[in-house]
């Protein structure tokens, strides 16, 4: 009764092969290992850090003309990659090969718009909540200056958050192609 209830004994499934878990967790990762693909690294050398990117993940980056690119890799060859990016003249997408050396900044997420909203006001909440559960009035209450500075520096925090969302490539940061074998 209980195999009908909860599915099938643990000991009688079959164990997945290594190949479907890896295409499971990362299916653009799977593909550039058993594809043998090239693939984009960002090695960190103090920390001995890599993040990959493979073909198919969205990939931002600033070049040394100062054109930003967002959009997903479709291409990586020994010393270049490419990406789709909108030509504004044609309204219509293109291919564009950006080389490794014209890379200066790589950015980890895309920017956060500042917004004003009830999260913003949210630290008045709790002394909303102190005026309806002790009879606290909201004017009386000695918190209103911390709920008013945490309602001020809200906004403050996305620009915070936006200066640091970007690697610059220097020599402590570097990027490269590798090869899966």
């Amino acid at each position: 009764m209980s195999s009908c209830v909860f599915g099938q004994d643990f000991h009688l499934r079959q164990a997945e092969s290594v190949e479907q878990l890896i295409y499971k967790k990362d299916p653009n990762r799977a593909k550039a290992l058993y594809n043998k693909e090239n693939y984009l690294v960002l090695e960190n050398l103090r920390t001995n850090t890599r993040q990959r990117f493979y073909i198919g993940d969205v990939f931002m980056c600033r070049t040394k003309d100062d054109f930003v690119f967002a959009d997903e890799i479709y291409n990586v060859t020994d010393s270049s990659f490419v990406v789709t990016a909108l030509n504004e003249t044609t309204n219509r997408y293109e291919y564009v090969e950006i080389k490794l050396n014209e890379v200066t900044r790589i950015y980890k997420r895309p920017k956060k718009a500042i917004g004003f909203g009830w999260q913003t006001f949210s630290p008045f909440g709790y002394l909303l909540f102190e005026w309806a559960a002790w009879g606290v009035s909201p004017l009386k209450n000695n918190k209103w200056p911390v709920a008013a500075a945490l309602t001020v520096a809200q906004p403050l925090f996305t620009v915070v958050a936006n200066q640091f969302r970007s690697r610059k490539l220097t020599e402590n940061y570097r990027l490269r192609v590798f090869k899966s074998f």
